[in-house]
């Protein structure tokens, strides 16, 4: 082999190499959940760490007031994103609309009047903290098999106006022929959130044995899906008659430590004497059940999904929190996806 023929070889290779390597790198990005955008050390870590300019900004959910089943009923926004550190300025930014299912209850729901408003509202925010109207939103609803119909009508109302991108839950996937496929190009499976909170021997958050009783290896969705993994923990409190709240993050040595706390297994703790928790009362005879994520449950998770044949493309990890970021190995999860 000539010199030039093998330089020429060598070139090759590391073009292929690095062409592979970029082809097969999946793109990451992050959701923000707080009504303050912020900006921290954390999330600088973060970003650099998963090499994003893409945020999924949540900016407000829509609710009701008052009576679903009848006319007598107010439709308003609710948790508006009040303040964005300049920083977010430099990513491209995905607006989120939190909206419950009980807005599509309503009889005789004014769809163009609720797309116009949410459309307005969107256009406001970004024009004041990006100083530009953004097109491409997202959409999260866990509608039902008795709204479908109402919610995929907004949908086509809104996408006159924006690009949509819709979140899809498990059991949507599962039995999407009862809950039907929305009427936009493309999804987010959230893959969170999947579990019974009141099952005091499960990880409601994510346990990819819940996973695969929804994902299987012949599993297909006709929409291509972004894929929604969680990186936080929760308590979650239960009482004497099993109403329960959720509580941000877990604070284990702090129960084991306390003896107001006793500790039931590795996860369960129950009140032994009345004592303030995290700014709540919380009473004798309580439990308090740590939902902790590890990074091998996630990543065994995203795994179960990417053998089957839905089709995804990028991570939206859920979410900048600095807590969440500093208890789990975000580069360790990003290695193995």
């Amino acid at each position: 082999m000539t010199k030039s023929v093998y330089y020429s070889f060598l070139l090759l290779c590391i073009f292929t190499s690095c062409s592979k390597e970029h082809l097969s790198k999946t793109s990451i990005s992050f959701y923000h959940w707080k009504s303050e955008a912020s900006f921290n050390e954390s999330y600088t870590k973060a970003i650099h760490t998963a090499r994003t300019d893409k945020i999924y900004l949540h900016y407000f959910d829509i609710t009701t007031k008052g009576r679903t089943n009848g006319y007598n009923t107010e439709v308003f926004p609710t948790y508006v994103v009040k303040k964005v550190s300049k920083e977010y300025q430099d990513f491209d930014i995905v607006p989120v609309v939190y909206i419950t299912n009980e807005v599509f209850k309503i009889k005789k729901l004014d769809l163009v009047g609720l797309s116009g408003n949410i459309t307005k509202l969107i256009h406001q925010i970004s024009t004041k903290h990006f100083g530009r109207e953004i097109k491409e939103i997202q959409i999260d609803c866990d509608w039902t098999q008795s709204t479908r119909n109402v919610y995929f009508e907004f949908l086509k109302t809104l996408s006159t106006q924006f690009d949509i991108d819709v979140t899809i839950r498990l059991h949507q996937i599962k039995f999407k022929e009862e809950t039907g496929v929305p009427p936009v190009k493309k999804g987010t499976l959230m893959v969170y959130n999947i579990g019974d909170l009141k099952n005091k021997q499960q990880n409601s958050i994510l346990e990819n044995t819940i996973v695969k009783q929804y994902i299987n290896s012949k599993t297909a969705y006709p929409l291509p899906l972004h894929i929604g993994l969680p990186l936080f923990s929760q308590t979650v409190v239960s009482n004497m008659d099993d109403k329960i709240k959720i509580i941000k993050n877990t604070e284990r040595l702090v129960l084991e430590n306390d003896i107001h706390f006793k500790k039931l297994n590795e996860f369960n703790f129950e009140i032994v004497k009345d004592t303030l928790y995290k700014g709540f009362y919380l009473s004798k005879g309580y439990t308090l059940k740590l939902e902790e994520l590890t990074e091998a449950e996630i990543i065994a998770s995203y795994k179960t999904i990417k053998e089957s044949k839905l089709q995804t493309n990028d991570i939206i990890f859920y979410h900048l929190d600095e807590q969440s970021l500093l208890t789990i190995d975000l580069k360790k999860i990003i290695e193995q996806l």
